[in-house]
């Protein structure tokens, strides 16, 4: 991420249409920005297991929003109705125990007692039935046809639509502290892990690797001889408190030499419903995908896939197992559930699961709800399997697969780089602000529709992105301040004197639109010339003089920022002022014109004013001064549009911002000419034709200029001012 930034600042260093130049980047910013980069960098190698937690937490809060009540729930299949949980818990030992009826008095029940249930529940014909329940050791040595032991046996191996729970305890790579050669080799006991192992065709090693379990538990082969194991593990993380995010389809146990492959509970029950998984048929586990029948799963290099959560509770029908008990006794065609009387008929071709929901030890966390029954969770994964991995499924969702690491660090890059750029052409700092702002959202979106959709279901980070999103959002934007607020310097500096408050506030407050790099634009110039009457020099002093001349200059000045012109210089009696730049309007020309007229209008007021003997400014003779004799000062005005160059003038030390080229020398000339033949206002031909409105003027000539073959005509103005005189300036 640091050296994607890097880069990016050399690609704007060398960019010229970017905001953030070589001139402003200078190689203090690019230092200390690389060194905040590794300061973040280093936050995140020393702060993993922080941004780890984060990441879960951003993953329970998508998988909240992708339940059946979440985002998009109108698009997928609900959980299953087939599916029903037939729960042992602690409230349900307690009035067991209570009842006469059941005359059960202490737990563990016999396993007669789960015989029987077993019996009872498959009368009703159920789809499949899973006895989640622990059998590990036996209750009657004697093994004859009549204990308790046999009894369950029998019953199991009777029918074939029984999945019974195993557990597993020993990953493979948690085996390096005991001789795994050892383990069960030592027992004197006919003991299997199962009947038979899954044929099962496995093209990636690591996850063959990976699904690998060494056991301890010895399985009793008289529970396995006619029914499918399905082993119960809830995948869980590295801490206990972590949440059960994955299920796992299948396991490979390794017993001294010996390899057995033993499908899950859930996987267990999709062999059971599509009549697969005998010993001469294939399953293969292809590119990572697990084939069964017409179903599909995605799993990971670590053999899990995420499951798809289905509720923030209970998902699925939990009858407890005294209803069953009490209906089995009495001899009833019906059990009584929650006040609800329901027929027995109400679990023929459903899923049951017998388990034991007891609190505290029989609850884990997800990422949709805390202390989630185990009984929920495997209902869910079961449900998973048999509706969402169906091809044939069109409300089916798909499993969530995780994106790569790679392909996440090109979208965040690519986020940052988008968050760089909208930051660059924001035209000001509210808007970039609000741009870049807006960016990490839409990524913050982009992850959850990607997440909860069920057409895409696809996994994307949330912690680590946003962290770096931010991050270059903080950065950009102290740039982009920074770099505004220098501009605004800038123009504070080279404008503050030269146009008026308005056109100044204009341009502080949207500096984008001013261009302070050399440039050529398309200008009316204007050179103001005070000729004034000799007598005047040489009456006043030196400092009345002055301040005579200041006076003229205020109230040109003042009708050249009413018309939004701009001055460029003052040399000895004359102004240069011009329209263009730094602001643009279609009026510019004709404001000029208005401009120049009024300033005639005024300096007449002016003159008008100035009786001389009613000021102290002049030492006259007294007898030699008549009533009549007055002193008048004239302005001899030239205008001409073209394009000029307007950039920084200038030594290293002292610069100027100012315009020139043959517009502004054309404009001096005729300035000359005016004095020369005493014309109030002259303008050229180019000035003339872009006036909106025809106005009087009477053509004087053509005058050549020097060192040019070309000639330029020239007109004096009749002193009329436009009807409408709008000095509203365009953007």
């Amino acid at each position: 991420m640091a050296l994607c930034f890097v880069a990016l600042l050399k690609v704007i260093k060398y960019n010229t249409f970017m905001i953030f130049k070589i001139e402003y980047i200078n190689r203090l910013k690019i230092i200390v920005t690389i060194f905040v980069l590794v300061l973040l960098s280093a936050f995140v190698y020393f702060f993993q297991d922080f941004f780890n937690y984060a990441e879960n937490i951003f993953i329970d809060a998508r998988s909240s929003l992708s339940t059946d009540t979440g985002l998009f729930s109108q698009k997928f299949k609900h959980a299953d109705d087939n599916i029903i949980i037939i729960s042992v818990n602690d409230l349900t030992q307690y009035e067991a125990a209570r009842s006469s009826e059941l005359n059960l008095t202490h737990w563990p029940w016999s396993r007669e007692v789960w015989a029987k249930v077993i019996n009872f529940i498959e009368k009703q014909e159920p789809s499949v039935l899973i006895v989640d329940l622990n059998f590990s050791n036996y209750e009657d040595l004697s093994r004859n046809y009549t204990s308790p032991d046999m009894i369950l046996a029998n019953t199991l191996a009777y029918y074939d639509n029984i999945v019974l729970s195993t557990a597993l305890r020993t990953p493979y790579s948690e085996s390096d502290n005991f001789d795994a050669a050892k383990i069960l080799d030592n027992f004197a006991n006919p003991y299997n892990p199962a009947s038979n192992t899954l044929n099962m065709y496995i093209d990636n090693k690591k996850l063959d690797q990976n699904i690998a379990y060494y056991s301890h538990t010895p399985i009793p082969n008289i529970f396995t001889n006619s029914t499918t194991m399905g082993v119960t593990n809830l995948v869980t993380g590295k801490n206990k408190n972590d949440n059960i995010q994955f299920s796992q389809p299948v396991y490979k146990l390794i017993k001294g030499n010996k390899e057995y492959y033993i499908p899950s509970l859930a996987l267990a029950v999709l062999l059971k419903k599509e009549g697969i998984g005998k010993l001469a048929e294939e399953i293969p586990i292809e590119n990572n995908i697990l084939k069964v029948g017409k179903h599909r799963i995605r799993l990971n290099d670590n053999g899990q896939v995420y499951i798809n959560w289905h509720s923030h509770g209970n998902a699925y029908e939990d009858i407890p197992i005294n209803s069953i008990l009490l209906s089995m006794v009495r001899g009833a065609d019906y059990f009584e559930y929650d006040k609800t009387t329901y027929p027995l008929s109400y679990l023929k071709d459903k899923i049951v699961i017998v388990t034991q929901t007891h609190s505290a030890t029989e609850t884990h966390n997800t990422p949709v709800a805390k202390e989630l029954t185990d009984a929920q969770i495997k209902a869910t994964v079961i449900d998973n399997y048999l509706n969402d991995s169906d091809i044939t499924n069109q409300q089916k969702r798909p499993f969530l697969k995780k994106i790569s690491h790679y392909k996440g660090i090109i979208i965040t890059c690519a986020f940052c780089l988008a968050i760089i750029f909208v930051m660059i052409i924001a035209t000001d700092i509210t808007l970039a602000f609000i741009n870049g702002l807006l960016l990490i959202c839409i990524y913050a979106m982009f992850a959850i529709l990607l997440f909860c959709h069920p057409k895409f279901r696809i996994i994307i980070d949330m912690a680590l992105p946003l962290y770096w999103l931010c991050s270059i959002f903080v950065i950009s934007f102290i740039l982009k301040a920074h770099h505004e607020i220098k501009k605004k310097k800038k123009i504070q500096k080279i404008f503050g004197n030269l146009v008026s408050e308005n056109v100044l506030k204009q341009l502080i407050n949207k500096p984008h639109k001013l261009n302070l790099k050399s440039s050529i634009q398309k200008v009316t110039v204007m050179s103001c010339n005070i000729y004034n009457n000799i007598k005047i020099s040489e009456d006043l002093t030196p400092e009345k003089y002055v301040a005579l001349i200041n006076d003229v200059f205020n109230c040109i000045e003042k009708i050249i920022f009413k018309y939004n012109g701009t001055i460029n210089r003052f040399v000895g009696n004359s102004v240069l002022v011009y329209w263009g730049y730094p602001i643009h309007s279609r009026k510019d020309t004709e404001n000029a014109v208005n401009a120049a007229l009024e300033i005639q209008q005024k300096i007449d007021e002016f003159n008008t004013s100035l009786n001389l003997k009613d000021i102290d400014f002049f030492d006259y003779d007294e007898q030699n001064f008549t009533a009549e004799e007055k002193y008048s000062i004239n302005v001899k005005i030239a205008i001409n549009t073209g394009d000029a160059l307007i950039g920084q003038i200038g030594s290293t030390s002292v610069s100027d911002f100012t315009v020139m080229g043959d517009t502004v020398d054309i404009t001096e000339r005729i300035e000359n000419i005016a004095t020369e033949f005493d014309k109030n206002i002259i303008v050229t031909e180019n000035t003339l034709s872009q006036l909106d409105k025809k106005i009087s003027s009477s053509y004087l000539g053509q005058v050549k200029m020097k060192n040019s073959n070309e000639k330029i005509k020239i007109y004096e103005l009749t002193p009329v001012f436009f009807e409408n005189n709008n000095t509203d300036m365009d953007d």
